[in-house]
């Protein structure tokens, strides 16, 4: 899963077009989303809430506050920077789309849990409602460990869906 992520990455990067979304005249807004992982059988939860700057049609400059959480881990909070690379292809009335985006960023956190990251995903626009997902792999800088005191990894795969509406600022 690695390698495909990392491919996603350069493909975001080279081939960006403008985005027909991003092109209006509001040039930030924000989103929600979720998240999941596991490790050694535990499972864990994570929520960000995004503020996206879209400094071009091509490239947003997305920050979120984040918590992560789960009932054998000590409860991680932070922030997540990145630079996102994206492109969009939407009907002629600009009603319908799919959006592909891909971007490295980094992780500021509590708990020894700050690190570098590559995300990729998918969306798919209906009006101003936006709900698509991907994947997001995080190297952490620092070994980790649980509430018990096993190891955690130190890179995880973490898989995020994203639901966003017509808001912006």
């Amino acid at each position: 899963m690695k390698k495909l992520i990392s491919v996603l990455l350069i493909l975001g990067s080279v081939f960006s077009t403008p985005a027909l979304a991003q092109s209006s005249s509001a040039n930030m807004s924000y989103d929600l989303s979720g998240g999941f992982g596991t490790y050694n059988g535990n499972s864990y939860t994570e929520i960000d809430l995004g503020l996206n700057w879209y400094l071009t049609d091509y490239l947003n400059w997305r920050n979120s506050v984040f918590t992560q959480f789960g009932s054998s881990i000590d409860t991680v909070y932070g922030l997540d920077t990145a630079a996102i690379f994206g492109t969009g292809f939407y009907t002629s009335s600009g009603g319908a789309g799919v959006e592909l985006f891909a971007g490295p960023g980094l992780r500021f956190a509590n708990e020894d849990a700050s690190g570098y990251f590559g995300k990729a995903g998918l969306i798919f626009a209906i009006g101003g409602l936006r709900i698509g997902g991907g994947a997001q792999v995080t190297k952490y800088y620092e070994s980790r460990h649980d509430k018990y005191g096993y190891r955690m990894p130190d890179e995880e795969v973490q898989y995020f869906i994203i639901l966003a509406g017509g808001g912006s600022l």
